[in-house]
């Protein structure tokens, strides 16, 4: 039998440097990197972080979103599955409440 393992995380995108360093000390958990295109001397700085899906982080996550007043575009749920073996499976309930909040993208990495 397959082992089906799934991360689901908030992903902002194209962040600036104080939006970053803002959302690392109001979460606790926050990975980013900074986007390889911004490496262009012309083009400003930008990031990308990543936000674990959490009950506990729901209400942050929201209220990061309308505070920085980031477009929806820029935002997504990113949802890793590990030990695709399976024709199906069903994502967590976490992900249709924060969906009620910003109504934004799913995206899927499918892994081995």
């Amino acid at each position: 039998m397959d082992h089906l393992t799934l991360d689901v995380r908030f992903r902002f995108r194209q962040l600036n440097k104080m939006q970053v360093l803002t959302l690392c000390r109001e979460l606790e958990g926050v990975s980013y990197s900074e986007n390889a295109e911004s490496e262009d001397k012309l083009l400003p700085r930008s990031f990308e972080a990543l936000v674990a899906l959490t009950a506990a982080n729901l209400d942050a996550i929201n209220m990061f979103y309308v505070r920085q007043g980031l477009n929806v575009s820029n935002c997504d749920i990113f949802v890793s599955v590990k030990g695709v073996g399976t024709t199906s499976f069903t994502l967590p309930t976490i992900v249709n409440q924060m969906l009620k909040h910003i109504d934004c993208p799913l995206s899927f990495s499918l892994l081995n």
